[in-house]
């Protein structure tokens, strides 16, 4: 009787020792991906700054140290959903740097010069008054207003 209810006492030990483990083993791997996230996000800041700040050390400078003391000062957060709210926002900081700003430099008291990247450069596409007619087969040939003739 003694050795079954010492028996029954181990094995309960034993699974909460396992199962003890097993939510610790959860809580680290999803702390480990979510650690994975932020240094990608923060990499990609990081390359995207680079990129849109290119030869103006001044804003380089600035922005290195915003993305940073942004990251340093959220770096005990451990909530999870506020940990993915903040990776959503610096994705949209990102991107919001990566496709809306452009550099300008001042050359004159009047005169500014922009120094749009590739990436921001679309292809020059003629004005048209007379919307055009959409082919209802993808097989037929595409009409634009320099095709049309003028009546």
């Amino acid at each position: 009787m003694l050795y079954s209810m010492l028996r029954s006492k181990c094995s309960i030990m034993l699974f909460y020792e396992i199962r003890f483990l097993y939510d610790s083993i959860i809580y680290v791997y999803i702390k480990y991906v979510s650690l994975i996230w932020v240094l990608r996000v923060f990499k990609e800041l990081h390359r995207t700054r680079m990129d849109v700040f290119k030869e103006d050390d001044r804003a380089l400078t600035a922005a290195r140290l915003k993305i940073n003391d942004e990251f340093r000062k959220n770096k005990n957060e451990t909530v999870e959903e506020n940990i993915n709210q903040m990776i959503k926002m610096a994705a949209g900081v990102e991107a919001f740097l990566r496709q809306d700003v452009v550099q300008a430099e001042h050359v004159a008291e009047d005169k500014i010069r922009l120094r749009p990247r590739e990436s921001l450069l679309l292809e020059n596409v003629p004005y048209c008054d007379t919307p055009r007619n959409v082919p209802s087969s993808k097989s037929a040939p595409k009409q634009s207003c320099v095709d049309e003739t003028i009546a």
